[in-house]
């Protein structure tokens, strides 16, 4: 910045990546590198802080987080320091995840058994004789480079082969994005696919089902870490955000419209706030939009609608360990299961008498969101699937709301490296698990110490422009200790 020159910042949203920038501004303030005088305006929409990241609580007495969040022991020492002067006493949680291959494993006597450990690419062992050799055979010859496949539905087949894509990948990826695996691109799945060992897998083909579950039990399992005496993994953004300045934050008044002209951020209330910078966590086509500088951009997005079930105990006994399942079946609503109580007693009104899970529902963005057959159905498919037992009765169940969820197109290479450059050169940022479009890098580590910290330095430097830089589903122009790293 030009002197002591005082310089506005709106950041829309405030979840992890606008806490994020937040939390920068803040600390450039203290350090002197931005006069004291520096305003910081924060606005959302909600009437309180974490966007995706928020948790609810229902009138029952059940909490549900609407991100489905979870912490991990993350490589970023900032990302930890501040999560840990939040949250000072943690459950770790063994991370346990199946898929339900009921489809394929076919047994009725026993429902725990149709569940397989994931990634099912190394549950093959776990098939029938025919399926599994076929599979074995398929995935060991899959020889073609990763880098020829022209879309995602050739990449899983040249990776997995056609029966595995056949039987999870395809069907359940399906349900996720809510379009053909053909028309998504493959830029996004570097680091995202977890590959097999093939020597290891050819190994437990010999084995039989007592010797898997045997060594799988036997297993370390990696952890996670859920809060212990908060309810829900939003009132930990709650907590950083408090350790902000409390008139920098306005909430409960969307962000309806933006002149770049005039440089003014109008709210649904009618009022009107000026800023030198926007550091946005909208979804970047509702940015585009908004703004008139781009709003035509042609991202294709879904929808994702949750429903958490709160039930009286006894919950049964294969689920008590379980952190989520997978769900490929279309017959299916749901295409996730989160066992939210088996991470924290406090997201029920009682542990000793109740338990909970959350589903996650894929929907395409023009579905009508019938919120009575939706929950109808998302009951059946835990009670058919072995997850709530008959003769249990459910004591609460909340639908929330759609939420963004950003596909990854065919033809976005050639549609997104123009926003940037309209947005930056308007003194416009954009950021966020959405806001970019870069949902593979929407961890909340990431979103808080990294993907922000580019438009907080860039701004306030003398003559700067916001440079969102970003493309194809990699995470870019980053900044770290004064230095652009191009990744």
């Amino acid at each position: 910045m030009d002197g002591d020159e005082t310089k506005k910042f709106v950041i829309i949203g405030s979840g992890p990546t606008a806490l994020g920038a937040a939390y920068r501004l803040n600390e450039l303030i203290q350090i002197g590198q931005l006069p004291d005088s520096t305003e910081v305006h924060i606005i959302e929409k909600e009437d309180e802080v974490g966007g995706l990241a928020r948790s609810v609580t229902d009138r029952r007495g059940f909490t549900w987080d609407l991100g489905v969040h979870v912490t991990g022991f993350s490589k970023f020492e900032k990302f930890t320091n501040v999560i840990n002067r939040a949250v000072n006493q943690w459950n770790n949680v063994p991370r346990c995840v199946k898929a339900y291959m009921r489809h394929i494993v076919e047994d009725d006597d026993n429902v725990e058994v149709n569940y397989v450990p994931y990634p099912v690419q190394d549950s093959i062992p776990y098939f029938p004789e025919e399926i599994k050799m076929q599979c074995l055979e398929e995935i060991s010859s899959a020889s073609i480079p990763v880098e020829t496949a022209r879309n995602f539905d050739e990449f899983t087949l040249y990776t997995f082969g056609p029966t595995l894509q056949e039987i999870f990948i395809r069907p359940y990826n399906e349900k996720v994005w809510t379009v053909p695996l053909a028309e998504m691109n493959c830029a996004w799945v570097e680091n995202r696919v977890p590959r097999t060992c093939m020597e290891d897998l050819k190994r437990r083909c010999r084995l039989t089902r007592e010797e898997l579950d045997d060594e799988e039990n036997g297993k370390t399992k990696s952890m996670f870490r859920y809060p212990r005496n908060l309810r829900g993994i939003g009132e930990v953004w709650k907590t950083i955000a408090s350790e902000l300045p409390a008139h920098w934050f306005h909430l409960g008044d969307p962000v309806v419209g933006i002149d770049p002209g005039k440089r003014e951020v109008l709210l649904s209330s009618g009022e009107k706030t000026t800023y030198d910078y926007v550091i946005s966590t909208m979804p970047i086509v509702e940015l585009g939009r908004m703004s008139g500088l781009c709003p035509n951009i042609n991202l294709r997005h879904s929808k994702v609608v949750l429903v958490g079930i709160g039930m009286r105990r006894p919950q049964p006994e294969f689920t008590e360990q379980l952190s989520w399942l997978y769900f490929p079946q279309p017959d299916i609503i749901f295409y996730r299961c989160t066992f939210m109580s088996n991470f924290n007693e406090r997201l029920t009104p009682n542990a000793v008498l109740f338990w909970s899970v959350l589903v996650e529902i894929g929907m395409a963005v023009d579905d009508p969101v019938d919120e009575d057959a939706i929950i109808e159905c998302t009951i059946k498919g835990v009670l058919f699937k072995g997850l709530l037992m008959k003769e249990q009765k459910t004591s609460s169940c909340r639908s929330n709301g759609a939420r963004y969820h950003l596909s990854h197109q065919q033809d976005r290479i050639e549609v997104d490296p123009c926003a940037p450059l309209w947005l930056s050169n308007s003194h416009v940022g954009s950021r966020c698990r959405v806001g970019e479009g870069a949902s593979d890098t929407g961890k909340e580590e990431y979103l808080l110490t990294r993907k922000v910290r580019q438009l907080a330095i860039r701004s306030s430097e003398p003559g700067s422009q916001l440079h969102n830089g970003y493309r194809c589903y990699r995470q870019n122009s980053l900044w770290k200790g004064g230095n652009r790293l191009n990744l």
